[in-house]
């Protein structure tokens, strides 16, 4: 059980800078955002934060029951 005050994650957010087409392109979900880039970074980001949320997901918890360290251990783990 987490402590009052204690910092969590709260959301993941990729944001994409290579975008040259001027689409805008912009995906949301319950547990992360994906912003701009080209087509391609754009779904390659949006594969990494599925990724992620499948991952707490099977872990049982949600991303606000993550300290950052324990979210970075899992990200290490993942890749």
């Amino acid at each position: 059980m987490r402590e009052t005050g204690q910092t969590r994650v709260i959301g993941l957010l990729g944001v994409g800078f290579d975008n040259e087409d001027g689409h805008i392109r912009i995906t949301k979900d319950d547990a992360y955002q994906v912003l701009m880039g080209s087509g391609e970074t754009h779904t390659e980001l949006k594969k990494i934060c599925l990724r992620i949320d499948e991952s707490v997901k099977a872990s049982g918890r949600v991303l606000s029951d993550y300290s950052p360290e324990e979210f970075l251990k899992l990200v290490q783990e993942l890749y």
